[in-house]
């Protein structure tokens, strides 16, 4: 995922948003149900529902049965992982990464 310029620029969006590291972590082995992913991700229950918009709109997750994300998907939807989505999750299990994350986003050090 950090192959264009933009990308260290989209996973700190990504990493800004509660619970889309949790629900990506969760999609890292297999695909889940909404409900699956409710109970891993520690929080409310429309949390991960914003958490998966956000991961759809940035094309890292796939709904079964697709369908318009401007509403919750049903509990008994299957989330996967795209592509783009694999190629963040490898991307965010790199401590390089973060460091790079949080040290260009550290507004102390650009004073």
């Amino acid at each position: 995922m950090l192959d264009r310029p933009d990308d260290l620029d989209t996973l700190r969006a990504l990493v800004s948003h509660r619970f889309v590291v949790e629900v990506l972590d969760a999609l890292t082995h297999r695909p889940q149900s909404v409900s699956e992913l409710t109970a891993a991700v520690t929080g409310a229950r429309r949390a991960p529902a914003a958490a998966l918009r956000v991961l759809a709109s940035h094309g890292l997750i796939l709904a079964d049965p697709e369908g318009s994300w401007d509403q919750p998907p049903a509990d008994t939807s299957v989330i996967r992982l795209t592509g783009r989505g694999q190629a963040a999750v490898a991307a965010l299990s790199s401590l390089q990464v973060w460091t790079v994350l949080y040290e260009q986003s550290d507004p102390v050090r650009h004073r």
